[in-house]
């Protein structure tokens, strides 16, 4: 059913809002043609470097008076379908409702809020999306849900790898020669770690250690135990990208497989030498 032109017309105004705060917070954004479900495409950036990461929003405008912080915000009901093919998507996917009169808007996240079976079985019907007063949909929102993105992304792209890795060591074991494509994952996590290492701040983009971090690291081996030097340094960047992570990321965390992984990292890259004379000495 088309929409009515005072629909319409509260439609374009949110998605506009919505796409300007995108567009100053500094990532590119498509607006989307066709009615799949989603409004706008946002490719999120970093210092003007364009991420491999991509977030799709759906923008529902409204001209309900949502300013009043004591009274519930409105909820909106999407197809069940719509909603299991977001909790599904590998991209981030956001909805977020738009006061239009007030110019205030929410976000909300569909995946991890809904049942996948319980989705799948309500086929065509429709299912409640509801927002939190607490989770603007503001500049502070834009970054927090772009590092989000790229973080995520960073994870998942990390956690194939290593699960292709996994299977290859079992098929290659005994054999004399690699198949290529585990060089090909090997250099696909290293990639991923040291950009995602230079993004949060532990490396400058010529390589060297942040003056940030060091302090961070520093701090870290003051307070870490362990019983040996390479377990003390290893826990101290565990804690230092952690604090990092928190000051730079908009507050975000890293999961648990790229701390691994960035640890081994810095301790490849910037101690790597150390630990190979200190080997070589025992």
């Amino acid at each position: 059913m088309p929409k009515r032109p005072q629909q319409h017309q509260t439609a374009a105004k949110a998605e506009n809002a919505v796409r300007s705060l995108w567009v100053n917070g500094g990532h590119a954004v498509d607006t989307i043609r066709e009615d799949y479900g989603e409004d706008l495409l946002v490719q999120t950036c970093l210092r003007e470097r364009v991420d491999a990461s991509r977030i799709w929003v759906q923008v529902k405008g409204t001209t309900k008076d949502c300013s009043d912080e004591q009274s519930a915000l409105p909820v909106l009901y999407i197809n069940a379908e719509q909603v299991l093919r977001w909790s599904r998507s590998s991209d981030l996917v956001i909805v977020t409702l738009w006061d239009v009169n007030n110019n205030m808007g929410w976000h909300t996240i569909p995946d991890g809020s809904f049942d996948h079976i319980a989705l799948l079985e309500a086929g065509t019907s429709t299912v409640p999306i509801t927002f939190e007063r607490s989770r603007r949909f503001d500049e502070s929102a834009v970054e927090y849900l772009s590092w989000f993105a790229r973080i995520d992304h960073a994870d998942r792209s990390v956690g194939y790898s290593l699960s292709v890795l996994a299977e290859a060591e079992e098929e290659a074991a005994g054999e004399a020669a690699e198949p290529t494509y585990v060089k090909h994952h090997q250099a696909a996590i290293a990639s991923v770690v040291h950009q995602l290492a230079t993004d949060i701040g532990v490396f400058s983009r010529d390589g060297k250690m942040t003056s940030d971090f060091k302090s961070a690291l520093s701090e870290g081996v003051k307070q870490i135990e362990g019983e040996t030097s390479e377990q003390i340094l290893g826990r101290s960047i565990l804690w230092a990208l952690a604090k990092t992570a928190y000051a730079n990321c908009a507050r975000n965390g890293l999961p648990s497989t790229l701390l691994v992984e960035l640890t081994e990292n810095i301790k490849n890259v910037a101690f790597g030498d150390i630990f190979r004379r200190a080997s070589a000495a025992e």
